[in-house]
């Protein structure tokens, strides 16, 4: 299994906002900094970790694009639905990943994608 690099923004984005927003809480609860310098980090990593929601937004419209050319190209390869999309081949390998996973894609012999029936 490959992990994208859009799939560890979208982890790191979690895991490093929501330590934040802890570790400012923590911060602004025990009084070892000021109040407000706590508030203001749990302030950004709560809206860093929303961001990854906007970030997910983004992988299903992406999604979306790969599906519409499966749809209507059946048995292209990776570099063809780059091509066709716009897509980098990374951005791309991690929509088939996903969509393979949820079962909407199948990948013939490795090298070629298709949509299920």
């Amino acid at each position: 299994m490959t992990i994208y690099s859009d799939d560890l923004v979208q982890i790191t984005n979690w895991i490093g906002g929501l330590s934040t927003s802890a570790f400012g809480a923590y911060d602004a609860v025990t009084g070892s900094g000021t109040v407000w310098h706590g508030l203001t980090m749990a302030y950004c990593g709560v809206a860093l970790a929303y961001t990854t929601g906007s970030f997910q937004d983004y992988l299903r419209r992406r999604d979306t694009r790969v599906v519409a050319h499966l749809a209507d190209n059946p048995g292209s390869s990776l570099p063809q639905i780059c091509a066709a999309t716009g897509l980098h081949k990374d951005r791309v390998g991690s929509s088939l990943q996903r969509l393979i996973v949820d079962g909407l894609v199948l990948s013939e012999s490795g090298r070629s994608y298709r949509l299920t029936r």
